[in-house]
């Protein structure tokens, strides 16, 4: 277990699918370059990935990322990766799909942070969890006025309904209505060089 979320201030959201035919090809550059390249970025702490298994209304891939504060996502750093992606970005950007982005006010981070699967949801209502839920590992307000990705295409967005993110521990209760329970996947924690 792992506190990944020490020092965050807010939080990044991201989901998405991905085209079939470059299913494994994403996975490789996603955990490899592209989250590890995000990492470089002065104030962008950790990050984690997911992939639901049987997805309830959003997209498979979901990416979490720590920020200092919001504040990170108009840095100069950033916004020069948004601008000048790598060769291998540029060619998987227009194979990514229903892709939604919330920045996000972190409310609660658990200081212990499980290595397994967890259950994510997305809620208006903060103060309604599963019955069998103590407390969220994690709870993040939505901020919809929050830009979006300058490079996606029409069609390329996905709106991912709700106001709150809650994640919580995986146990063997069955998942409450609009839960995916959503298994690790790897991330290159190695910084890489521009």
């Amino acid at each position: 277990m792992a506190d990944w979320l020490a020092g965050a201030g807010a939080l990044l959201a991201l989901w998405n699918d991905v085209d079939p035919e470059v299913e494994a090809a994403y996975e490789d550059w996603h955990a490899n370059e592209h989250v590890p390249e995000r990492l470089t970025v002065p104030g962008i702490l950790d990050a984690r990935r997911y992939a639901a298994m049987a997805p309830a209304s959003r997209p498979r891939y979901l990416t979490l990322y720590a920020l200092a504060s919001m504040e990170v996502l108009d840095s100069g750093a950033y916004r020069n990766l948004l601008a000048h992606p790598t060769p291998t970005s540029a060619r998987m950007r227009p194979h990514l799909r229903n892709v939604a982005r919330w920045v996000c006010r972190l409310h609660r981070a658990a200081p212990v942070w499980p290595e397994g699967p967890v259950h994510v949801r997305t809620t208006d209502d903060a103060t309604t969890t599963p019955a069998h839920v103590a407390s969220p590992l994690l709870l993040a307000e939505h901020l919809p006025q929050a830009p979006g990705l300058p490079w996606m295409a029409s069609g390329q967005a996905l709106k991912v309904e709700g106001r709150w993110l809650m994640v919580h521990e995986s146990t063997v209760t069955p998942l409450a209505g609009g839960e995916d329970c959503c298994h690790p996947l790897p991330v290159r924690r190695a910084r890489i060089a521009h």
